[in-house]
């Protein structure tokens, strides 16, 4: 399919601050039509962390939600920094999230989680050989819990839906074509 060409005629910050930019901006679509109201959350996106340890199971975090008021099983994930390398912040997150960290990282892949509405893109890393070095250091907002499953309590996680977020139900997707979760 060719790429059709969407025209910005204008664009107005509603909210631009340092943790959430959105924007309205007026498009012109290929046909002439007018779309006045089309609005974008800005966002240099996340960083992902699959971690298995050397026992073969893998890290996740039970977290409350406030949006969505609920509590779930999610991968390591946390936002890019100003500047920060997606290794970088996938690195320190699994750290302040979990106090882990693995001698080994891949990069696994890339997704964008809402391409209709946000130009955030989220990189799936991969750490293997994960281990505990650290107290978590987490902020005032993370209610977390890290926790081990093997590889039969992930996919229950999974197929019960205590594992719901799209990050890291996606991250499982890809993880499963990468072949990471083998028996």
């Amino acid at each position: 399919m060719d790429r059709p060409h969407w025209r910005r005629l204008r664009s107005t910050y509603l909210i631009d601050s340092t943790y959430l930019k959105i924007r309205r901006d007026e498009i012109e679509l290929p046909d002439g039509t007018i779309l006045p109201d089309y609005y974008i959350r800005e966002a240099r996106g996340f960083a992902i962390v699959i971690a298995r340890t050397n026992a073969d199971r893998f890290l996740a975090i039970e977290q409350y939600r406030y949006a969505s008021d609920d509590v779930g099983l999610e991968f390591v994930a946390g936002s890019l920094e100003s500047a920060e390398e997606p290794l970088h912040c996938a690195q320190r997150e699994l750290r302040e999230e979990t106090g882990y960290d693995a001698p080994r990282w891949d990069l696994l892949g890339t997704f964008r989680p809402d391409p209709v509405r946000s130009t955030s893109v989220a990189y799936l890393f991969f750490a293997d050989g994960a281990h505990r070095v650290a107290d978590p250091e987490l902020e005032p907002t993370e209610q977390i819990e890290a926790t081990e499953l093997s590889l039969d309590e992930l996919f229950a996680a999974v197929r019960d839906r205590r594992m719901h977020a799209g990050p890291s139900l996606a991250a499982f997707s890809i993880g499963l074509a990468h072949g990471i979760f083998t028996r």
